[in-house]
């Protein structure tokens, strides 16, 4: 279960502010010329206000041309408040990336808790006005609102077990976070006739905080818990059922969502609750039993 003390202020420290390509560590701490702040500032609040009001055709208006159409295919919220917490300027201070500091609520089994979300954004100049940029993909890193995703080393040359059924309408940005989540299985095989256990692993190289939680109704006798409900960049969890049926009958398999917050994805999980061999032995061939992954 997602423990509440963690949503009311999900951490903004974490989150790591990229340079813009181009950017020098001197230009880093250049203060940007008179007046060009101010209307980045300006035009920022006024675009994450409109959204604020659910005015989202009207925010259109400042968002970049060329990044229009990802801007349309992206998903939007209403926020509860909006606030700049950090610009960073690019080459010539024509670039910039602001971190937001956003007014949301995690709604969970039917709780709602208010919750500040850190969302990154990257801005430019055009014709002399801040515009709104959505960076096309790359097959080195990928800016997305939490941050730039970057390949690691322990990726290359390696196949590792994703989210599949990344959602149809999902953007870019959620797609690739979505990539950055891994799982190791997405069955787990428990036996119906004695006490036994299995487990996944869940890894994060989110560059912002995971929490993780389950949403499922357990049958008698079944637990199941993580190691960690809160992974920060690189971390790992280990998600655990332990079973002690009631009795020997055979029980019907089940399935459960894991929680990624505060994406709001839900990944699907199936529990097997597994029969005694000699009782697989004795079963007709026309009877299909589930496999072993």
């Amino acid at each position: 279960m997602l423990k509440n003390h963690f949503f009311p202020w999900i951490a903004l420290t974490v989150m790591t502010i990229a340079a813009m390509p181009g950017q020098t560590a001197g230009q880093a701490f250049q203060k940007a010329p008179a007046g060009v702040e101010a209307a980045l500032r300006e035009k920022v609040m006024s675009f994450f206000n409109l959204q604020k009001e659910g005015k989202f055709r009207q925010s259109e208006s400042g968002v970049c041309a060329d990044s229009r159409d990802a801007y349309y295919d992206s998903d939007k919220r209403r926020w509860s408040s909006v606030e700049i917490t950090k610009i960073t300027f690019g080459k010539n201070f024509e670039e910039a990336m602001v971190l937001m500091a956003l007014g949301t609520e995690l709604r969970h089994q039917g709780n709602r808790t208010p919750a500040i979300y850190p969302m990154n954004s990257a801005w430019r100049l055009e014709a002399g006005a801040w515009c709104y940029y959505i960076p096309p993909p790359s097959k080195t890193e990928t800016i997305t609102p939490w941050g730039v995703m970057r390949p690691t080393d322990a990726d290359k040359g390696q196949t590792k077990p994703q989210i599949p059924q990344i959602p149809a309408n999902a953007s870019s940005a959620m797609a690739s976070i979505y990539k950055q989540i891994h799982i190791s299985k997405r069955e787990l095989r428990v036996k119906g006739y004695e006490a036994s256990t299995d487990q996944l692993e869940i890894a994060s190289e989110l560059q912002g905080r995971l929490q993780l939680g389950v949403s499922g109704v357990a049958p008698a006798g079944l637990q199941w818990s993580f190691s960690k409900s809160e992974l920060g960049p690189g971390e790992k969890s280990v998600f655990s059922l332990k079973y002690n049926p009631p009795d020997n009958s055979p029980k019907s398999t089940m399935q459960i969502s894991l929680l990624l917050e505060p994406f709001g994805a839900r990944v699907p999980v199936t529990i097997i609750f597994d029969i005694p061999e000699d009782v697989k032995k004795s079963l007709p061939p026309a009877v299909q039993l589930p496999q072993k992954q």
